[in-house]
C-alpha cells in the first residue's frame, strides 16, 4: 500500500508539471510568464467567486421555499 500511494505522489507531481509547462507555452505573445499567471489567477477568483455567490443565492431560494412548504403544511393539517 505504501508503494501505491508513493507511485499517486509521483504521478500527482507529474502532471502538475505537465500543467504549468502547457499553461507557460500557452501564454499569449506580447504577455510575460508572469502577467499571464496573474491574469489566470484572477479569471479562476473571479470565476470562484461567481460560483459563490450563485451557491448562496440558491441556498437562500431553498430556505424560502422549505418555509414556504413549512407554512402550507401547517395550514393543511
Amino acid at each position: 500500500m505504501w508503494a501505491f500511494s508513493t507511485e499517486v505522489t509521483e504521478y500527482v507531481k507529474y502532471l502538475k508539471l505537465a500543467v504549468a509547462v502547457a499553461v507557460i507555452r500557452s501564454r499569449p505573445d506580447g504577455m510575460t510568464g508572469q502577467q499571464y499567471a496573474e491574469q489566470l489567477c484572477a479569471r479562476y477568483q473571479q470565476t470562484q467567486f461567481s460560483w459563490k455567490q450563485e451557491a448562496n443565492r440558491l441556498k437562500q431560494q431553498l430556505n424560502v421555499v422549505l418555509q414556504q412548504n413549512s407554512v402550507f403544511g401547517l395550514l393543511i393539517s
